[in-house]
């Protein structure tokens, strides 16, 4: 059977990101959602391993990469909860207290080669996130299809991740569901994007392009 998934922690206090998002916040969307998606996802990983035993060995990550050899009763589960659990793991990394600025090193050089600047960039991610319609995420991602890593941008609905895709691999994230930020800024949505940026830990996502560039 394959391995129980646990809560990661999220390495800092409920209230370490405040003022940009609330404490109130981080606790349900931890201790609930991101909980929830967890319980959901080892629920569902424990019916897979029933049906198909070697492919539920292999773990969420690679299982999200091979959602058309699921059963199909198990399919939305997985890509639903089991995107979740990633992307929440994902989304607690790459945020920190007194974090923010701009990115330096590799990842600085990446996004200027691929954006033209890290302003450019930024413009991108922020028009894809306020145009985001019902709920899903916008990321920054290293696409290996094509053999050196290039960063992309794109937004997913709901808890889809571009490492649903072979060679793709998320290195910061934004979570747009209501839930992320509504106790706070309601329907400021853009008040909320504008927040997040002094928060994000670029030393975590350069960690993540490293890994991903390796």
């Amino acid at each position: 059977a394959p391995a129980e998934l646990t809560l990661p922690p999220l390495g800092y206090d409920y209230d370490a990101l405040e003022p940009h998002i609330d404490e109130a916040t981080m606790r349900v969307h931890h201790l609930g959602h991101h909980a929830g998606y967890t319980a959901k996802t080892n629920a569902a990983m424990a019916k897979l391993a029933e049906a198909d035993p070697a492919l539920a060995a292999e773990g969420i990550d690679s299982v999200l990469t091979k959602l058309d050899k699921v059963p199909a009763a198990l399919r939305g589960p997985l890509r639903n909860a089991g995107g979740g659990y990633v992307n929440h793991a994902l989304f607690w990394s790459i945020m920190a207290p007194g974090k923010g600025g701009k990115p330096e090193g590799a990842v600085l050089t990446a996004i200027e080669s691929a954006f033209g600047s890290y302003d450019a960039f930024k413009a991108e991610f922020d028009g894809l996130a306020g145009g985001l319609f019902g709920s899903g995420w916008v990321w920054l991602y290293a696409d290996k299809t094509s053999g050196t890593p290039v960063l992309k941008v794109c937004s997913t609905p709901n808890q889809d991740t571009p490492a649903m895709e072979a060679g793709k691999t998320p290195i910061l994230g934004l979570d747009l569901w209501e839930h992320a930020f509504y106790l706070r800024y309601q329907n400021k949505k853009a008040s909320y994007i504008e927040a997040w940026w002094n928060v994000v830990n670029w030393e975590e996502v350069a960690r993540r392009f490293a890994a991903a560039s390796a």
